[in-house]
């Protein structure tokens, strides 16, 4: 069982860091840099075995219109910085930094389209310049559409680095459903070098019924962390969520066969220190499948 982190640009909004009409949380690695820091610390030291970098609206298609299109680099770069100080001064154990990907700001998706070339350059600046800072893995977060997705996999897939595939919803370019559901969606996106499938950023009602169907694309390791509270750009509105209720459905999980447990938007340190102290070490047999 691995353990992960819980939600970074929430927690950093809950500790009073300014967010960005744009950008969202993607600001405080240069303006809220000990912020950020404390965040991944507490995390690790609640249990996390795997911390995100702060990079989930941090591609040059977020960051552009923000008029931060100059900083690409060093928001990117200072963000694994932040996480790798962070493990230096709270890991005792090993500890590995995932660079979360994404096309999405605070706002939604871009606006016009862009064209795929831009896609794809956009996602490959972001994991040459995080791979160079010192990701361990890279991390791909609310993958909408494969307009997105298949970008995105590639320039990660070319760094050698695993890779996650964190899937939200399937939607086509135009906002409807994806021909082939996320199941289908699935199948599209996963090649070599893809180690999990994730169901992530979902409401934790949902979670089982997006695992249902991954599972018809993928037989490999499975992950699951589920958001919880509301979104109302540029803000994170949180909900009373207590980590016995969210280790609760975690156990649900596990005994399907997750292995990759941790939380979204709106948990917290204290519901990734209650998944680390109460989770089993393994699944149990029963739920034993077949995984890459």
């Amino acid at each position: 069982m691995l353990v992960i982190d819980g939600g970074i640009g929430t927690e950093i909004e809950a500790r009073g860091a300014p967010m960005n009409d744009a950008a969202w949380s993607a600001v405080a690695n240069l303006g809220q840099p000990d912020v950020v820091r404390q965040i991944h610390e507490d995390y690790i030291r609640a249990g996390a075995e795997v911390i995100t970098a702060n990079t989930f609206p941090c591609s040059r298609l977020v960051l552009e219109p923000a008029g931060l299109g100059e900083r690409v680099a060093e928001i990117n770069r200072r963000a694994v910085e932040i996480a790798r100080e962070a493990r230096d001064n709270a890991a005792e154990r090993p500890v590995l930094i995932a660079g979360s990907l994404s096309p999405h700001g605070a706002s939604g998706l871009p606006d016009p389209l862009p064209d795929p070339e831009r896609v794809l350059s956009s996602f490959r600046e972001q994991v040459e310049v995080q791979g160079e800072a010192g990701v361990d893995l890279f991390a791909l977060e609310m993958i909408p559409n494969a307009h997105y997705g298949k970008p995105a996999t590639q320039a990660a897939a070319e760094t050698g680095l695993p890779l996650w595939l964190g899937m939200t919803d399937a939607f086509d370019q135009a906002g409807g459903a994806h021909e082939g559901g996320l199941a289908g969606l699935v199948k599209e996106l996963v090649q070599p070098g893809v180690m999990s499938v994730n169901a992530m950023h979902i409401e934790i009602k949902d979670i089982h019924p997006a695992l249902d169907q991954i599972e018809q694309a993928w037989d490999g390791v499975l992950g699951a962390y589920a958001h919880h509270g509301d979104w109302v750009p540029p803000n994170w509105v949180f909900r009373d969520l207590t980590p016995e209720q969210y280790l609760a459905e975690a156990h649900s999980w596990v005994a399907r066969g997750v292995q990759i447990v941790g939380g979204c938007c709106g948990t917290r340190p204290a519901h990734i220190a209650a998944l680390k102290e109460q989770l089993p070490a393994r699944i149990p047999e029963s739920a034993q499948r077949t995984r890459a």
